[in-house]
């Protein structure tokens, strides 16, 4: 405090205030009453000394004391500590009055003035948001405004008014007083408050070895030069400050704060011991020059050190928010790009350089988007057009090319922007690569296309099937015919002929629509390659070399034998043709496990699992990216007319799918081409295909109840078994059917169904009439199973299927065996 004159009066002490922070924000939990004791008994030891040195000053001299340090001590305990610790301020300040003269009971009215003091301080400064560190030029008014000025009268008015009361203020006015002490509070917290709050929470930064030799040679020289300055004849005192500017510009409010204390502390004991400008006038004129002088000095050296702390706050920000940016530009997983209004590229970002193949986007840099970006330059000006014309944020698929002149599609969204001050005007933009989206949109329609096609073909199929039937039945029915004239016999064989290759060629189509029935057995791929072996070296020339590869321990998959070496004669067949020259053919056997990430690259994708994978490569001609996308699409084919059917790939692409698997291929012109068979592993043992047993020669009997919605089919069937000896009731669909044989079932001993008839189907049939006889046998025939079989459209072994068109001895010989076996 700064008080006045002699009587022990004058030794009225200040209290420290709360902290700015509440005790929940600045104030620590401190376990136990002995830890929270011995804090508070800290405090009032440190007032006490405060205080003493303050009456010391005050008895050489007959101003007191022109800083009162209990009041900036008290103040940033609180600060610091949490309010919890105001009883070591009341306490402290009680101590030091009484033991200065003051009789009890004032002393202990100016401790609660002192207390009341450092409590509003706190109060106030926590109502308007001060920090601790003083960083801010905000808070260091916050500081000299709420708790230098607002908060210091509660203490001089109480305090002015106690020694009014008891005459210890006799000898001076009593504004006089509350001035001087008023004063004393404010500047002890403008110099040691700073003090301890800046060393107490300040940034911690490290000092290199120059920067502590500045600070050394900055001490001397504010020691130094003070001391001249005050012992000179002339009144020079405010030429220290552009040292004090020095500190605080260089070592920030920690240093503007220290360097204001050992200013202060020098001009006080200067002028106690009547040295200096300040020792020439009347003790009160002193007292108020010195303190103008000391409250200039912390006041102004706090705030350059506060703007400062703020401009380099700024700066880091800014450099943060920079290095952010060029972070995000740096490391975005898109590309970032920046041209001017012709096109030339400012800035792009390592993803940019990638999508167009570059090494670095400083390759990037200068290059002209139109010429060396663009596929076609003149889209340039329609796509900037489209930005300008459209929201901010919309985005355009735009065709592109990479340096080596590959063609590549991107999403680009991007603005227009201009500058504010320069007017310069700039495009910038992301640009997402959108080769992954393509293939998949590739890989969606491929699937779309031969979905649709094998739909078209499987119906096709099916209903030509039911037309082939009637026509080979009949043909049979007129060749069976022994007054047949000679010369009608040579022309419906040639019927008989082209029904058979008829019948070849729809069995294709429902193979690559993946509606014919399969017979699936648990099969090794080597044991086919092995059987089917003989059989290719006598299709092929000598000049062509086959080998096969096959892989040890080899996993076992689910398939229809017949229909696996359907695929793979296709496939051999299809590398034969394209070595006219000769070259090689090889089969290749091998586990392979599709993990998650690989399972979608190229056109036809392949889901994760465990497969066997069969490749099957030649040393031919290879194919164009045109042929590849074609290959398995039917009645495409490369050779001339009338040496191809366009068939064998589609079939065998139908089959791998149909049962379960995925065809992928890999080829290029005059590189040969391979073919990779993927087919889902399964752990059953594998078996080898049984062979059907003989026909029976038991004379044809029993009673067959046929189902069939086709007209003609059904006719024929009646007239093929009606022919050989047995007894045939028909039905035009399955309701009829389940009708007929609820009616004379025990008389029934076969039952053969359409599988695909309109209301109930064949197999529902079956298993309604197995319901009521379980000895029923059954024969399904159809010529397309989609939706019937099952949901994997196969039948289990065991099942009788007779396929469309059939033979009356295929059938005859079918029959005889379910019934006699």
């Amino acid at each position: 405090m700064s008080a006045i004159a002699e009587p022990v009066t004058g030794g009225v002490n200040r209290l420290s205030a709360d902290g700015v922070a509440s005790s929940g924000v600045f104030s620590q939990n401190f376990d136990g009453w002995l830890t929270y004791t011995i804090r508070v008994a800290l405090l009032a030891g440190i007032y006490v000394l405060s205080g003493k040195l303050g009456f010391q000053a005050s008895a050489v001299h007959p101003v007191v004391s022109s800083a009162w340090p209990p009041s900036g001590i008290s103040l940033a305990a609180l600060l610091l500590m949490g309010t919890r610790l105001w009883p070591g301020v009341t306490l402290g300040a009680f101590l030091v009055n009484v033991t200065g003269g003051v009789p009890p009971l004032a002393a202990a009215a100016i401790a609660i003035g002192n207390t009341l003091e450092a409590l509003v301080a706190v109060r106030l400064l926590t109502s308007a948001g001060f920090r601790l560190p003083l960083e801010r030029v905000r808070d260091v008014f916050i500081l000299v405004l709420l708790a230098a000025v607002a908060a210091t009268p509660v203490s001089a008015t109480i305090g002015t008014t106690v020694l009014t009361l008891t005459g210890g203020n006799a000898q001076l006015p009593a504004v006089t007083t509350w001035l001087a002490w008023f004063s004393g509070d404010a500047i002890g917290i403008l110099i040691l408050t700073p003090l301890f709050l800046t060393w107490a929470t300040a940034t911690q930064q490290r000092l290199s070895p120059r920067d502590t030799i500045e600070a050394i040679v900055l001490t001397a020289i504010l020691v130094g030069f003070t001391s001249a300055l005050f012992q000179t004849q002339f009144s020079y005192v405010y030429a220290i400050f552009p040292v004090m500017i020095w500190a605080a510009l260089r070592f920030g409010p920690r240093g503007a704060a220290t360097a204001s204390f050992i200013v202060s502390a020098l001009a006080i004991g200067f002028t106690i011991r009547g040295l200096g400008p300040f020792a020439s006038s009347t003790n009160v004129t002193n007292l108020f020059e010195i303190q103008t002088f000391i409250g200039l000095l912390a006041l102004t050296t706090l705030l350059i050190a506060a703007g400062g702390a703020e401009r380099r706050a700024s700066e880091l920000a800014l450099e943060r928010s920079r290095q952010q940016h060029r972070d995000i530009v740096q490391y975005a997983s898109v590309g970032v790009l920046q041209t001017d209004p012709d096109g030339k590229i400012l800035l792009a970002n390592p993803a940019l350089a990638r999508i167009l193949g570059y090494d670095g986007p400083e390759d990037l840099i200068g290059r002209d988007m139109s010429a060396e970006v663009y596929w076609d330059a003149s889209e340039r000006q329609a796509t900037v057009a489209q930005f300008v014309n459209t929201s901010e944020g919309d985005a355009f698929e735009v065709h592109w090319k990479r340096k080596d002149g590959t063609p590549v599609w991107v999403d680009v969204s991007g603005r227009m922007v201009t500058d504010g001050a320069s007017g310069r005007v700039t495009l910038e933009g992301f640009v997402y690569d959108l080769t992954a989206r393509k293939k998949l949109e590739l890989q969606f329609q491929q699937a779309q296309k031969m979905e649709a096609v094998g739909r078209l073909a499987g119906g096709v199929a099916h209903d030509f099937n039911n037309l082939l039937t009637v026509i080979g039945s009949c043909t049979e029915f007129v060749l069976g015919d022994e007054e047949l004239a000679e010369k009608h016999k040579a022309d419906l064989t040639e019927v008989k002929k082209a029904t058979d290759r008829a019948t070849s060629l729809t069995r294709q189509l429902l193979a690559f629509g993946r509606t014919q029935v399969l017979r699936p057995h648990t099969l090794n791929l080597n044991d086919r390659l092995t059987e089917l072996l003989p059989m290719l070296k006598r299709l092929f020339e000598t000049t062509i070399n086959i080998r096969i590869e096959p892989a040890p321990d080899l996993w076992a998959v689910r398939a229809d034998p017949g229909q696996i070496e359907q695929v793979l004669l296709n496939l051999a067949i299809n590398s034969r043709d394209a070595m006219p020259d000769g070259g090689t053919l090889t089969f290749t056997t091998e586990n392979t496990v599709v993990l998650s990430e690989h399972a979608g690259q190229g056109v036809y994708a392949v889901k994760a699992g465990d497969y066997v994978l069969l490749r099957v490569r030649d040393t031919g001609v290879g194919m164009s990216e045109e042929t590849q996308r074609q290959i398995f699409e039917p009645f495409f084919t490369t050779k001339e007319v009338g040496k191809g059917t366009g068939l064998g790939l589609a079939t065998a692409y139908g089959i791998v799918k149909q049962s379960g698997g995925y065809v992928k291929v890999r080829t290029a012109e005059g590189k040969g081409a391979e073919f990779m068979i993927y087919l889902p592993r399964t752990d059953a043992v594998a078996s080898r295909t049984a062979h059907s047993e003989p026909r029976s020669d038991k004379p044809a009997s029993g009673t067959v109840l046929v189902a069939e919605d086709e007209a003609g089919v059904r006719r024929a069937l009646q007239r093929m078994l009606f022919s050989a000896g047995y007894t045939v009731v028909t039905a035009a669909n399955g309701a009829e059917a389940l009708d007929l044989f609820a009616a004379c079932g025990n008389d029934i001993d076969l039952l053969i169904t359409d599988l695909v008839m309109p209301g109930m189907g064949g197999r529902e049939l079956a298993r309604r009439c197995s319901a009521l006889r379980s000895e029923l046998r059954v024969i399904y025939v159809s010529g397309y199973t989609r939706d019937s079989l099952l949901s994997q459209e196969t039948f289990e072994e065991g099942t009788e299927f007779i396929e469309k068109p059939f033979t009356s001895e295929v059938i005859l010989d079918r029959i005889s065996r379910v019934l006699h076996t």
